[in-house]
């Protein structure tokens, strides 16, 4: 019975890995509720769950230069950006 010998590597790929989530939180877009008619009657509620919902279906505030209001809102200036869940790790291979 012979034991192998294992050989020491000549070497080992070591890196960092970060995982992070960025939030960017745009300028707010001023909606004048009678230009929406699919907000009629709704309660306050019930308007911001259907615009959060519906964004990219409804029509923008400035429909010369957007297709729909969530391409508006998307091309507004960022306010603030926020980083969360920072975490590191070492790896080897």
């Amino acid at each position: 019975m012979s034991e192998e010998k294992q050989e020491t590597p000549k070497t080992i790929s070591v890196f960092a890995t970060e995982y992070y989530e960025t939030s960017l939180f745009r300028e707010a877009v001023e909606l004048n509720v009678e230009d929406y008619a699919e907000l009629d009657g709704m309660t306050r509620e019930e308007a911001i769950d259907y615009i959060e919902s519906n964004a990219w279906e409804m029509k923008s505030t400035n429909e010369e230069m957007y297709e729909s209001l969530g391409e508006e809102l998307m091309d507004m200036d960022i306010r603030r950006d926020k980083i969360t869940n920072e975490s590191q790790e070492i790896n080897a291979e």
